[in-house]
C-alpha cells in the first residue's frame, strides 16, 4: 500500500532531521522508524533510496553498515583576536552564509554566534580564534575555537573552585561572568538553550545541552588548549528568542533574568554511582542562587537524596533567603518525602 503524500513527507522529514544533526554521518535503524510510523522496514528502506536518488541524502559504506549524511556547505576562517569584533565577523563572514534559512533559526543562530564569539574575544585570553560554519537542508551549525586558557579554568579561578568540573555547574545556573562590570552573565546560558545542540569543550571536559535531554557532563581524552564551542540549530526550530527569554523572566511585571532551572544531576560529575547526601554538595548547588527570584530544582534522574543535602537547601538556604522561591520538579516519591521531612522542621 502506497503512502499518502503528506504521510510520506512527514517520514522523509523525520529521517532528514535525524540524519542532519549528525555532521559526521549516522546509521539509520530502519526498524525503529518503521515502529514509530507504523509501517514496514522495507517502506523505510524505499524512502531512504528515494531520498538518495533525489540527492537529498548521501550514503556511505561503514564496515557492514550504511551511514547517511546530508549534502553540506562549509566554510572556515581564522582571525587574530586583537582588535576583533563579533559584529565585523558576523557581517563579513556569517550573514550571507545563513541568508536563506528561516527567520527564527536565523535570529537564534545570530544571537548565539555573536555571544559566543564575544566571549572568546573578551574572556579567553587567547590570540587567535577559528570559525567553522556548516549548513545543510535541516541543520545549521557553527564552531568557535580559541587558543586561550580554557573556559572551565577561567570560571574555576574566578570563583576559587577546587575542581574545574564545578565550573560547569555554575555555567548551567546562569548569571555568571568573569567581568560583571561589562557583562550580565546571560550569553552562554541563553546560547546553550536557543538551539538544538550546544557544547563547550575545554580542559578535558565537555558540557552540553540537547533540546531533547537535560544538561550533560562528560570527560574527554582531548586536552587541546583553549575552548571549543559548538552550536547546532534545526532549520525548522520553532522557539523564538522572545519566547525563550520569557521563560526566565516575570514578564510583563519584570523583564530581568529572574528565573533559572538547575539540573541536579550535574552534581554527578560523571560518577557511575552518584549519591546526593552531603551539605557540601548542597552548598555547591545553591551557590549564587540568591541572585534569582525563582529557581526550579530539576531532580530528573535522581532517585533519592540525603537528609543533610535536603536540609541545607530547603531549610537553611530558604530561611536565609526567603525572597527566593525554590520549586523542586521531576521528583521521585523518595525525594519528595525527604523534602517534606526537612520542610516540616523549619
Amino acid at each position: 500500500m502506497s503512502l499518502k503524500k503528506e504521510r510520506r513527507e512527514q517520514i522523509e522529514n523525520a529521517l532528514l532531521s535525524a540524519i542532519g544533526i549528525h555532521s559526521e554521518g549516522v546509521a539509520i535503524v530502519q526498524s525503529n522508524f518503521a515502529k514509530e510510523f507504523g509501517i514496514s522496514a522495507q517502506s523505510i528502506s524505499r524512502i531512504l533510496k528515494n531520498l538518495e536518488k533525489s540527492g537529498r541524502i548521501e550514503k556511505q559504506k561503514s564496515g557492514r553498515n550504511n551511514t547517511y549524511h546530508l549534502p553540506t556547505r562549509e566554510k572556515s576562517q581564522e582571525y587574530r583576536i586583537e582588535g576583533l569584533t563579533e559584529e565585523k565577523v558576523y557581517n563579513e563572514f556569517v550573514a550571507d552564509f545563513i541568508r536563506d534559512i528561516p527567520m527564527c533559526a536565523k535570529n537564534n543562530f545570530a544571537y548565539a554566534f555573536t555571544e559566543i564569539l564575544n566571549n572568546a574575544i573578551e574572556h579567553s585570553d587567547g590570540t587567535t580564534v577559528k570559525i567553522f560554519l556548516s549548513l545543510n537542508e535541516c541543520v545549521i551549525s557553527f564552531s568557535v575555537i580559541d587558543d586561550g586558557v580554557g573556559v572551565f579554568t577561567k570560571v574555576a579561578e574566578s570563583l576559587n573552585l577546587e575542581d574545574k568540573r564545578y565550573a560547569i555547574f555554575e555555567l548551567a545556573k546562569g548569571k555568571f561572568t568573569t567581568d560583571p562590570g561589562s557583562h550580565s552573565g546571560e550569553g552562554i546560558f541563553f546560547s546553550s538553550k536557543c538551539g538544538d545542540y550546544f557544547a563547550l569543550e575545554s580542559d578535558g571536559l565537555i558540557f552540553g545541552t540537547h533540546s531533547t535531554i537535560e544538561s550533560l557532563y562528560e570527560r574527554t581524552s582531548n586536552h587541546y588548549p583553549g575552548t571549543t564551542a559548538l552550536f547546532k540549530i534545526r532549520a525548522n526550530h520553532q522557539q523564538s528568542l522572545a519566547e525563550l527569554f520569557k521563560q526566565y523572566t516575570d514578564a510583563p511585571d519584570s523583564y530581568g533574568f529572574s528565573k533559572t532551572s538547575v539540573p541536579i544531576r550535574l552534581l554527578e560529575y560523571g560518577d557511575a554511582s552518584p549519591v546526593f547526601v552531603s551539605r557540601s554538595q548542597a552548598r555547591r548547588l545553591i551557590a549564587r542562587l540568591e541572585r534569582f527570584e525563582k529557581v526550579m530544582l530539576d531532580f530528573h534522574g535522581v532517585d533519592s537524596i540525603g537528609q543533610g543535602f535536603a536540609d541545607e537547601i530547603f531549610r537553611v538556604f530558604q530561611r536565609n533567603h526567603p525572597n527566593v522561591k525554590l520549586t523542586p520538579i521531576n521528583c521521585t516519591e523518595d525525594v519528595n518525602q525527604m523534602i517534606r521531612h526537612v520542610v516540616a522542621n523549619r
